[in-house]
């Protein structure tokens, strides 16, 4: 059983953030009506479009189901920007939020994400800070050594989009800080000489993307590819010298009220990387962190089936493998169903939920927007 005080604490800050996202919301209902930001004047349905025009953001509960962290809960403000209608334009999108989890892992960030110069340059930036409590398993065995990382991050990034061809470019920074701490004693060569120290990985890099989704947040039709390669070296103050690259890409197809989704990710890592900065197989079903690998290569399938102009309900099934030499080697199935609600009809904004059934457990997701959403640009 835990702690009574250190309980109270969860409680109190997620008290404390509750308290400060869903202030400013009632302020704005209060002023302009609830029914009038809250149900949508074409079918008389919950919808939080026009909170969002009026400069509102939909406040969300984080229901945290990872079983790699024990479950958790958390409070994030979702605000969209939407641009004048045939700009071109993508959202302007900002999150801020934070949660603590059952495994005593806790955190907070803030991201933002849109255009300058009208649409030519694309950019994000992101920041945020938190204990992770993860557990890592040698050569993806069945025994496992829990760690502690105190973790500060900041990411930037830049790209010129050319013209309306999809395509877009630029540079990206990152600058991550870890301060891992274990009881390894001498059974993990490898990992010994990263704990109890703080290890910072500033990386320059670069990114392309190709973007021609309908929607970018919950896209039926189009594709996204997204391929970067990061460089963390001594020379901008990296205290590991090792590089990574990844290619991500999802297509969308709609026929009638079906549409099919497929996704792809394979990424590396090379050089002296810290154990904690390899790829992982990162589908729905799995634990984050539960195979990792030099290599790692993810896949999921997803059709989806629009009941209502509200409801859909869909399917999914994921495969992937890790790669590192040896007997670190491994590869996954999981496979799932989920349901989906149309909380912003204006920006084609989908809430849900999913469960998804893997090697080791069950596992139950809240998505908001599409499931794929962190890893499409």
């Amino acid at each position: 059983m835990r702690p009574i005080p250190k309980a109270l604490t969860i409680v109190s800050r997620v008290l404390i953030l509750g308290v400060a996202i869903l202030l400013p919301v009632a302020a704005i209902a209060q002023e302009h009506g609830w029914k009038d930001l809250l149900i949508d004047e074409q079918d008389g349905h919950l919808d939080m479009s026009n909170l969002l025009a009026r400069g509102g953001f939909i406040p969300m509960p984080i229901i945290i189901t990872e079983p790699a962290v024990d479950g958790g809960f958390g409070l994030s403000a979702y605000f969209v920007g939407n641009p004048e209608p045939g700009s071109g334009l993508p959202p302007t999108r900002t999150i801020a939020g934070g949660a603590v989890t059952g495994n005593g892992s806790s955190g907070g960030g803030f991201m933002r994400s849109g255009a300058l110069g009208g649409g030519k340059f694309l950019y994000s930036f992101a920041a945020g800070a938190g204990l992770s409590v993860m557990d890592f398993y040698p050569g993806n065995r069945d025994f496992a050594l829990t760690y502690n990382n105190d973790i500060r991050f900041v990411a930037l990034r830049a790209r010129y989009k050319f013209g309306d061809s999809g395509f877009s470019a630029g540079p990206s920074f990152r600058y991550r800080s870890n301060d891992v701490r274990a009881d390894a004693g001498d059974r993990f060569p490898g990992i010994e000489d990263v704990l109890g120290r703080e290890i910072v990985l500033p990386s320059l890099g670069l990114e392309a993307h190709f973007d021609n989704r309908d929607n970018p947040i919950t896209p039926t039709d189009g594709f996204n590819v997204v391929a970067e390669a990061q460089s963390y070296d001594g020379a901008w103050g990296s205290d590991r010298d090792f590089s990574s690259a990844s290619l991500f890409g999802a297509w969308f197809g709609t026929q009638a009220d079906w549409t099919l989704g497929i996704m792809g990710n394979a990424a590396v890592t090379s050089g002296d990387a810290p154990f904690f900065m390899e790829p992982d197989i990162n589908i729905r079903g799995l634990a984050r962190n539960r195979y990792r690998g030099e290599r790692a290569l993810s896949t999921e399938l997803e059709i989806r089936k629009q009941v209502t102009p509200r409801w859909a309900v869909l399917g999914f099934a994921g495969y992937g493998e890790t790669f590192g030499g040896g007997d670190s080697d491994s590869d996954a199935k999981t496979y799932g169903g989920g349901v989906r609600y149309r909380i912003a009809r204006k920006i084609g904004l989908d809430v849900g939920l999913d469960y998804a059934r893997g090697p080791e457990q069950d596992v139950f997701y809240i998505q908001f927007g599409h499931a794929w959403g962190r890893q499409m640009d």
